[in-house]
């Protein structure tokens, strides 16, 4: 990865903490963008993209935990942590216009990747290698941060 490149790139894409939906909404734009080059995307490219969707994550987390603030803290914690590999996901087959079925293979079958995506079912670190691959992203945007 050329470092100078990245850096006019980050410098470009301008990431930061995200903390009104206006930002919000403009870095989806920056990694929707960027999900559209596909295969041609650079090294450079895939970091920032890393970059952008775990700020967008972060951000998704947080306001599902304000949405469930009404609940135990221990039940907040479970649906707010989860949700990020679920939603990147989620995120990625609307992108490419990809159903239940198409993702299925990846998990073994269709039950299990209905299960991923409502989040009620982590994503494996096999699991998370073969869908990086896939939409030709990287792997950590699967994972939980614990693993």
């Amino acid at each position: 990865m050329d470092e100078n490149r990245y850096g006019e790139l980050l410098k470009d894409i301008r990431p930061r903490i995200i903390e009104t939906a206006e930002e919000h909404e403009r870095l989806l734009t920056v990694a929707e963008n960027l999900m559209e080059k596909g295969d041609a995307l650079s090294p450079e490219e895939r970091e920032a993209l890393a970059l952008v969707v775990l700020l967008i994550e972060a951000f998704e987390a947080n306001v599902l935990q304000e949405d469930d603030s009404g609940n135990d803290d221990q039940d907040s914690e479970e649906s707010a942590n989860p949700a990020e590999p679920h939603i990147a996901l989620h995120r990625l087959m609307q992108r490419h216009q990809l159903e239940l079925d198409d993702i299925a293979p990846v998990f073994g079958n269709p039950h299990l990747a209905k299960e991923v995506l409502a989040g009620t079912r982590p994503i494996t670190r096999g699991q998370a290698k073969e869908l990086a691959k896939y939409f030709q992203v990287p792997d950590k945007m699967f994972r939980d941060k614990e693993s």
